[in-house]
């Protein structure tokens, strides 16, 4: 005897949504040809204002849509060359020996590897979305100290829609966090008081970027 239509179609999309569900961790890959990733950096002092971005940040995040709280891990690199105050004068005093020393710790590194807690968000057919707070290393001006920040993502399986920003699976991360210069040995030139006066003590940090599960390889072989 033939099934009904309706159950025909209805088991096609709980075996849909299963699929979809049963991908479990997965690998995004932070690389952005279009350079649309964006981290911002922020300094509130006395006599000066600063805000920076870079658009210079590449990585991956390790990431379970069904089980967020497992194994979940990240990396991101940002080259300190890479930072833009808007001001070029002001770029190669950040660049310089006083404050982060290019020349002897090219890069930034931020390494999550632990989800402490996770809450859903919001679901709807085309995402999901979680609240998560993670903890980890930050690497600057050649010292490591542990983090801990809340951070938002979204999980997104690939549709027409997604792929006008990128191919494959994708996963939005949005996070912030507060880094102190002193712990990291930052202190401006020597014999001038310009932390705390023209640059606060502590610098906020915001991140936005969108990872692919797909590498551009792969994407150029579909």
């Amino acid at each position: 005897m033939k099934k009904p239509t309706g159950i025909l179609l209805i088991s096609a999309v709980l075996l849909n949504t299963s699929f979809l569900a049963a991908q479990g961790e997965q690998k995004f890959l932070v690389d952005d040809p279009a350079n649309r990733n964006s981290i911002t950096f922020k300094s509130e002092a006395p006599l000066e204002d600063i805000v920076g971005t870079t658009n210079k940040v590449t990585g991956y995040v390790t990431f379970n849509p069904d089980e967020p709280t497992s194994n979940g891990m990240a990396e991101f690199t940002v080259p300190v060359s890479s930072l833009n105050s808007g001001i070029p004068l002001r770029d190669e005093h950040i660049r310089s020996a006083g404050w982060l020393n290019a020349e002897a710790y090219p890069d930034i590194k931020l390494k999550l590897d632990r989800v402490i807690d996770s809450e859903l968000l919001m679901e709807t057919e085309s995402s999901r979305t979680f609240n998560l707070t993670v903890s980890g290393d930050l690497t600057l001006h050649g010292i490591t100290k542990p983090v801990e920040m809340e951070a938002r993502l979204s999980y997104l399986p690939e549709s027409e829609k997604t792929r006008t920003r990128l191919p494959g699976n994708l996963l939005a991360v949005r996070t912030g966090f507060t880094v102190k210069l002193a712990d990291f040995g930052i202190t401006g030139p020597e014999g001038m008081e310009i932390i705390g006066a023209k640059v606060s003590e502590t610098i906020d940090i915001e991140v936005s970027l969108f990872a692919s599960a797909v590498t551009p390889a792969q994407a150029e072989k579909n």
